[in-house]
Protein backbone atom coordinates (compact mmCIF):
# COMPACT_ATOMS: atom_id res chain seq x y z
CA UNK A 1 0.00 0.00 0.00
CA UNK A 2 1.35 3.37 -0.98
CA UNK A 3 1.52 5.70 2.01
CA UNK A 4 2.22 9.41 2.07
CA UNK A 5 2.38 11.59 5.17
CA UNK A 6 2.06 15.30 4.85
CA UNK A 7 2.98 17.92 7.39
CA UNK A 8 1.85 21.45 6.70
CA UNK A 9 2.89 24.52 8.60
CA UNK A 10 0.78 27.65 8.50
CA UNK A 11 2.73 30.78 9.20
CA UNK A 12 1.88 34.33 10.00
CA UNK A 13 2.78 37.34 7.84
CA UNK A 14 6.39 38.04 7.00
CA UNK A 15 7.37 35.15 4.74
CA UNK A 16 5.92 36.18 1.41
CA UNK A 17 4.81 39.02 -0.83
CA UNK A 18 1.44 40.68 -0.31
CA UNK A 19 -1.40 39.14 -2.30
CA UNK A 20 -3.34 41.13 -4.89
CA UNK A 21 -6.84 40.96 -3.42
CA UNK A 22 -8.54 42.93 -6.16
CA UNK A 23 -7.77 40.94 -9.33
CA UNK A 24 -8.61 37.45 -10.56
CA UNK A 25 -7.81 35.29 -13.58
CA UNK A 26 -10.54 32.94 -14.81
CA UNK A 27 -11.11 30.70 -17.86
CA UNK A 28 -13.12 32.14 -20.76
CA UNK A 29 -14.56 30.24 -23.74
CA UNK A 30 -13.95 32.97 -26.32
CA UNK A 31 -13.97 36.75 -26.68
CA UNK A 32 -17.70 37.06 -27.34
CA UNK A 33 -19.75 39.52 -25.23
CA UNK A 34 -21.67 36.70 -23.52
CA UNK A 35 -18.52 34.77 -22.61
CA UNK A 36 -16.95 37.98 -21.33
CA UNK A 37 -19.98 38.75 -19.13
CA UNK A 38 -19.87 35.29 -17.59
CA UNK A 39 -16.13 35.39 -17.00
CA UNK A 40 -16.30 38.89 -15.54
CA UNK A 41 -18.95 37.75 -13.06
CA UNK A 42 -16.78 34.79 -12.06
CA UNK A 43 -13.76 37.05 -11.62
CA UNK A 44 -15.70 39.48 -9.44
CA UNK A 45 -16.99 36.60 -7.31
CA UNK A 46 -13.41 35.39 -6.77
CA UNK A 47 -12.28 38.91 -5.83
CA UNK A 48 -15.12 39.34 -3.32
CA UNK A 49 -14.22 36.02 -1.67
CA UNK A 50 -10.51 36.89 -1.53
CA UNK A 51 -11.08 40.44 -0.31
CA UNK A 52 -13.48 39.38 2.46
CA UNK A 53 -11.92 36.04 3.39
CA UNK A 54 -15.45 34.62 3.43
CA UNK A 55 -16.92 31.79 1.27
CA UNK A 56 -19.73 33.86 -0.28
CA UNK A 57 -22.45 31.48 -1.47
CA UNK A 58 -23.14 31.52 -5.20
CA UNK A 59 -26.84 31.09 -4.32
CA UNK A 60 -27.04 34.47 -2.59
CA UNK A 61 -29.66 36.72 -4.21
CA UNK A 62 -27.66 39.82 -3.29
CA UNK A 63 -24.57 38.33 -4.91
CA UNK A 64 -26.47 37.47 -8.11
CA UNK A 65 -27.60 41.07 -8.38
CA UNK A 66 -24.04 42.36 -7.94
CA UNK A 67 -22.50 39.88 -10.40
CA UNK A 68 -25.07 40.75 -13.06
CA UNK A 69 -23.37 44.15 -13.31
CA UNK A 70 -19.77 42.95 -12.99
CA UNK A 71 -18.77 44.58 -16.30
CA UNK A 72 -19.86 47.96 -14.94
CA UNK A 73 -17.59 47.54 -11.91
CA UNK A 74 -14.38 46.40 -13.59
CA UNK A 75 -11.39 48.75 -13.53
CA UNK A 76 -9.34 47.00 -16.23
CA UNK A 77 -9.18 43.61 -17.95
CA UNK A 78 -7.28 41.71 -20.61
CA UNK A 79 -7.19 38.32 -22.31
CA UNK A 80 -4.24 36.02 -21.74
CA UNK A 81 -3.26 32.58 -23.01
CA UNK A 82 -3.67 29.68 -20.61
CA UNK A 83 -0.47 27.73 -19.83
CA UNK A 84 0.03 24.56 -21.89
CA UNK A 85 0.57 21.53 -19.62
CA UNK A 86 1.05 18.84 -22.29
CA UNK A 87 2.99 18.88 -25.54
CA UNK A 88 0.74 19.50 -28.53
CA UNK A 89 -2.08 20.89 -26.42
CA UNK A 90 -3.93 23.90 -27.85
CA UNK A 91 -3.72 26.78 -25.35
CA UNK A 92 -7.04 28.03 -23.98
CA UNK A 93 -7.96 31.57 -23.06
CA UNK A 94 -8.06 33.30 -19.72
CA UNK A 95 -9.56 36.62 -18.64
CA UNK A 96 -7.64 38.76 -16.13
CA UNK A 97 -9.73 41.45 -14.44
CA UNK A 98 -9.06 44.02 -11.73
CA UNK A 99 -11.65 45.84 -9.62
CA UNK A 100 -11.01 49.00 -7.62
CA UNK A 101 -10.50 48.79 -3.87
CA UNK A 102 -13.28 51.28 -3.09
CA UNK A 103 -15.64 49.43 -5.41
CA UNK A 104 -14.89 46.10 -3.75
CA UNK A 105 -15.32 47.60 -0.27
CA UNK A 106 -18.70 49.05 -1.28
CA UNK A 107 -19.93 45.78 -2.79
CA UNK A 108 -18.84 43.85 0.30
CA UNK A 109 -20.72 46.33 2.48
CA UNK A 110 -23.84 45.60 0.41
CA UNK A 111 -23.31 41.93 1.25
CA UNK A 112 -22.86 42.71 4.95
CA UNK A 113 -19.14 41.95 4.91
CA UNK A 114 -15.87 43.77 5.57
CA UNK A 115 -12.87 44.28 3.35
CA UNK A 116 -10.16 42.26 5.12
CA UNK A 117 -7.13 44.20 4.00
CA UNK A 118 -4.58 43.80 6.78
CA UNK A 119 -3.54 41.27 9.40
CA UNK A 120 -3.89 38.13 7.29
CA UNK A 121 -1.91 35.05 8.32
CA UNK A 122 0.19 33.33 5.67
CA UNK A 123 0.75 29.63 5.13
CA UNK A 124 3.98 27.74 4.60
CA UNK A 125 3.93 24.11 3.61
CA UNK A 126 6.22 21.45 5.03
CA UNK A 127 5.84 18.02 3.48
CA UNK A 128 7.28 14.56 4.11
CA UNK A 129 6.55 11.60 1.83
CA UNK A 130 6.57 7.87 2.51
CA UNK A 131 6.58 5.79 -0.64
CA UNK A 132 6.76 2.05 0.00
CA UNK A 133 8.38 2.60 3.38
CA UNK A 134 10.95 5.18 2.21
CA UNK A 135 10.58 8.60 3.75
CA UNK A 136 11.93 11.86 2.43
CA UNK A 137 11.29 15.58 2.54
CA UNK A 138 9.49 17.04 -0.45
CA UNK A 139 11.46 18.70 -3.22
CA UNK A 140 9.35 21.71 -4.28
CA UNK A 141 10.31 21.25 -7.93
CA UNK A 142 9.63 17.51 -8.08
CA UNK A 143 6.34 17.70 -6.14
CA UNK A 144 5.19 21.00 -7.55
CA UNK A 145 1.68 19.78 -8.54
CA UNK A 146 0.87 18.70 -4.99
CA UNK A 147 2.16 21.92 -3.46
CA UNK A 148 0.40 24.08 -6.05
CA UNK A 149 -2.90 22.36 -5.19
CA UNK A 150 -2.56 23.60 -1.62
CA UNK A 151 -1.42 27.05 -2.73
CA UNK A 152 -4.39 27.47 -5.07
CA UNK A 153 -6.90 26.55 -2.37
CA UNK A 154 -5.39 28.95 0.17
CA UNK A 155 -5.23 31.83 -2.31
CA UNK A 156 -8.92 31.44 -3.20
CA UNK A 157 -9.60 32.77 0.30
CA UNK A 158 -6.91 35.42 0.11
CA UNK A 159 -4.35 33.53 2.19
CA UNK A 160 -0.82 33.34 0.76
CA UNK A 161 1.01 30.02 0.86
CA UNK A 162 4.79 30.10 0.66
CA UNK A 163 7.23 27.21 0.68
CA UNK A 164 10.21 26.69 3.00
CA UNK A 165 13.60 27.00 1.35
CA UNK A 166 14.41 23.39 2.28
CA UNK A 167 18.06 24.34 2.47
CA UNK A 168 20.61 22.99 4.95
CA UNK A 169 19.25 25.21 7.73
CA UNK A 170 15.72 23.87 7.31
CA UNK A 171 16.87 20.25 7.12
CA UNK A 172 19.00 20.65 10.26
CA UNK A 173 16.17 22.37 12.12
CA UNK A 174 13.53 19.73 11.37
CA UNK A 175 14.37 16.10 10.70
CA UNK A 176 12.23 13.75 8.67
CA UNK A 177 11.55 11.82 11.88
CA UNK A 178 10.31 14.86 13.81
CA UNK A 179 8.22 15.96 10.87
CA UNK A 180 6.88 12.44 10.47
CA UNK A 181 5.77 12.19 14.09
CA UNK A 182 4.39 15.72 14.12
CA UNK A 183 6.35 16.89 17.17
CA UNK A 184 4.75 20.29 17.94
CA UNK A 185 7.81 21.91 19.53
CA UNK A 186 10.17 20.84 16.74
CA UNK A 187 7.79 22.16 14.08
CA UNK A 188 7.31 25.47 15.89
CA UNK A 189 11.07 25.96 16.30
CA UNK A 190 11.77 25.20 12.64
CA UNK A 191 8.98 27.54 11.58
CA UNK A 192 10.29 30.49 13.58
CA UNK A 193 12.68 31.29 10.72
CA UNK A 194 9.71 32.31 8.58
CA UNK A 195 7.87 34.54 11.04
CA UNK A 196 5.23 34.17 13.75
CA UNK A 197 4.31 30.56 13.04
CA UNK A 198 0.84 29.03 13.22
CA UNK A 199 1.80 25.41 12.43
CA UNK A 200 -0.45 22.77 10.94
CA UNK A 201 0.78 19.16 10.95
CA UNK A 202 -1.07 16.75 8.68
CA UNK A 203 -0.81 13.09 7.74
CA UNK A 204 -2.12 11.77 4.42
CA UNK A 205 -2.37 8.10 3.54
CA UNK A 206 -4.09 5.96 0.93
CA UNK A 207 -6.46 3.21 1.99
CA UNK A 208 -8.67 1.15 -0.34
CA UNK A 209 -8.29 3.66 -3.14
CA UNK A 210 -9.24 6.66 -0.98
CA UNK A 211 -6.94 9.29 0.46
CA UNK A 212 -7.37 10.24 4.12
CA UNK A 213 -5.76 13.17 5.89
CA UNK A 214 -5.31 13.77 9.64
CA UNK A 215 -4.42 17.31 10.66
CA UNK A 216 -3.25 19.17 13.76
CA UNK A 217 -3.37 22.97 13.75
CA UNK A 218 -1.09 24.55 16.36
CA UNK A 219 -2.48 28.00 17.12
CA UNK A 220 -0.57 30.20 19.59
CA UNK A 221 -2.72 29.17 22.55
CA UNK A 222 -4.58 26.04 21.48
CA UNK A 223 -4.58 23.01 19.17
CA UNK A 224 -7.23 21.92 16.68
CA UNK A 225 -7.52 18.50 15.07
CA UNK A 226 -9.53 17.60 11.96
CA UNK A 227 -9.60 15.21 9.00
CA UNK A 228 -9.86 15.46 5.23
CA UNK A 229 -10.36 12.99 2.41
CA UNK A 230 -10.30 12.89 -1.38
CA UNK A 231 -9.91 10.69 -4.44
CA UNK A 232 -6.40 12.06 -5.08
CA UNK A 233 -3.55 13.36 -2.91
CA UNK A 234 -4.06 16.84 -4.39
CA UNK A 235 -7.77 16.86 -3.50
CA UNK A 236 -7.03 15.70 0.03
CA UNK A 237 -4.39 18.38 0.51
CA UNK A 238 -6.81 21.00 -0.80
CA UNK A 239 -9.51 19.82 1.62
CA UNK A 240 -7.05 19.99 4.52
CA UNK A 241 -5.80 23.46 3.59
CA UNK A 242 -9.38 24.65 3.12
CA UNK A 243 -10.33 23.54 6.64
CA UNK A 244 -7.17 25.13 8.08
CA UNK A 245 -8.01 28.40 6.32
CA UNK A 246 -11.55 28.26 7.77
CA UNK A 247 -10.07 27.97 11.26
CA UNK A 248 -7.68 30.86 10.67
CA UNK A 249 -10.43 33.05 9.20
CA UNK A 250 -12.65 32.27 12.18
CA UNK A 251 -9.89 33.37 14.53
CA UNK A 252 -8.41 36.41 12.79
CA UNK A 253 -11.09 37.90 10.52
CA UNK A 254 -12.98 40.96 11.87
CA UNK A 255 -16.38 39.72 10.71
CA UNK A 256 -18.65 42.50 12.01
CA UNK A 257 -19.52 44.99 9.26
CA UNK A 258 -21.26 47.55 11.50
CA UNK A 259 -18.87 49.94 13.28
CA UNK A 260 -21.55 50.49 15.93
CA UNK A 261 -20.94 46.93 17.15
CA UNK A 262 -17.34 47.71 18.07
CA UNK A 263 -16.20 47.71 21.71
CA UNK A 264 -13.48 49.63 23.62
CA UNK A 265 -10.11 48.04 24.38
CA UNK A 266 -7.16 49.75 26.09
CA UNK A 267 -3.67 49.14 24.75
CA UNK A 268 -0.45 49.91 26.58
CA UNK A 269 2.90 49.85 24.76
CA UNK A 270 6.36 50.08 26.27
CA UNK A 271 9.78 50.54 24.67
CA UNK A 272 8.47 53.28 22.35
CA UNK A 273 11.79 55.13 22.37
CA UNK A 274 11.50 57.81 19.69
CA UNK A 275 9.42 59.34 16.91
CA UNK A 276 10.42 56.57 14.48
CA UNK A 277 9.19 53.79 16.76
CA UNK A 278 6.03 55.80 17.53
CA UNK A 279 5.28 56.17 13.82
CA UNK A 280 5.94 52.47 13.27
CA UNK A 281 3.52 51.55 16.06
CA UNK A 282 0.78 53.83 14.73
CA UNK A 283 1.18 52.40 11.23
CA UNK A 284 0.84 48.87 12.61
CA UNK A 285 -2.31 49.68 14.60
CA UNK A 286 -4.00 51.64 11.82
CA UNK A 287 -3.38 48.80 9.36
CA UNK A 288 -5.65 46.48 11.36
CA UNK A 289 -9.07 46.28 9.75
CA UNK A 290 -10.80 45.50 13.05
CA UNK A 291 -9.64 48.78 14.66
CA UNK A 292 -12.42 51.30 14.02
CA UNK A 293 -10.80 54.20 15.92
CA UNK A 294 -7.69 54.86 18.00
CA UNK A 295 -7.44 57.52 20.71
CA UNK A 296 -4.24 58.36 22.64
CA UNK A 297 -4.82 58.55 26.41
CA UNK A 298 -1.40 59.00 27.97
CA UNK A 299 2.28 59.23 27.06
CA UNK A 300 5.06 59.02 29.64
CA UNK A 301 8.73 58.14 29.19
CA UNK A 302 8.74 55.15 26.77
CA UNK A 303 5.10 54.16 27.41
CA UNK A 304 1.92 54.90 25.47
CA UNK A 305 -1.69 54.20 26.42
CA UNK A 306 -4.43 54.08 23.75
CA UNK A 307 -8.12 53.37 23.72
CA UNK A 308 -9.22 51.55 20.58
CA UNK A 309 -12.69 50.67 19.40
CA UNK A 310 -12.49 47.18 17.97
CA UNK A 311 -14.80 44.98 15.95
CA UNK A 312 -14.98 41.69 17.80
CA UNK A 313 -13.64 43.08 21.09
CA UNK A 314 -10.60 42.31 23.22
CA UNK A 315 -10.13 38.65 22.30
CA UNK A 316 -10.30 39.34 18.57
CA UNK A 317 -7.71 42.10 18.87
CA UNK A 318 -5.44 39.96 21.06
CA UNK A 319 -5.59 37.17 18.45
CA UNK A 320 -4.74 39.63 15.70
CA UNK A 321 -1.81 41.19 17.57
CA UNK A 322 -0.37 37.71 18.18
CA UNK A 323 0.50 37.72 14.46
CA UNK A 324 2.67 40.82 14.78
CA UNK A 325 6.35 39.95 15.18
CA UNK A 326 7.11 43.54 16.31
CA UNK A 327 5.07 43.14 19.50
CA UNK A 328 5.90 41.07 22.59
CA UNK A 329 3.02 40.51 25.08
CA UNK A 330 3.73 41.64 28.62
CA UNK A 331 1.81 41.36 31.88
CA UNK A 332 -1.30 43.54 31.90
CA UNK A 333 -0.81 46.70 33.92
CA UNK A 334 -3.88 47.53 36.09
CA UNK A 335 -5.89 50.44 34.76
CA UNK A 336 -5.46 53.62 36.78
CA UNK A 337 -9.17 54.37 36.69
CA UNK A 338 -9.03 57.12 34.07
CA UNK A 339 -11.88 57.30 31.57
CA UNK A 340 -15.60 56.71 31.99
CA UNK A 341 -15.78 53.20 30.56
CA UNK A 342 -14.00 50.45 32.54
CA UNK A 343 -12.00 48.37 30.06
CA UNK A 344 -9.23 45.81 30.32
CA UNK A 345 -5.74 46.67 29.15
CA UNK A 346 -3.63 44.68 26.71
CA UNK A 347 0.08 45.36 27.21
CA UNK A 348 2.93 44.89 24.75
CA UNK A 349 6.57 45.81 24.37
CA UNK A 350 7.64 47.12 20.97
CA UNK A 351 10.65 45.29 19.52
Amino acid sequence: MKRILLFLVLLSPGAGAAMDLFSATVPIADESPEARRQAMAEALHEVLVKASGQPISANSKKLHKILAHAEDQVQEFRYVAAPVEQEGEVPGKLLWARFGQKTVARLLHELGLNLWEGGRPELILWLAVDEKGRRHLVDPERDNALLEAGRAMAEKRGISLVLPLMDLQDRNALSVGDLWMGHPQSIREASARYGQAVPLAGRLQQSRGKWQGDWLLLLPDTERQFKSSGNTPEATVQAGVQKAVELLVGRYLPAVADDAESSPVRLRFTNVQDAVSYARLLHLLRSLDMVVSLRPLKAEQDQLLFEARVRGGRTALENQLSLESDLVPTVDIPDDGEGTVPVETLSYSLR
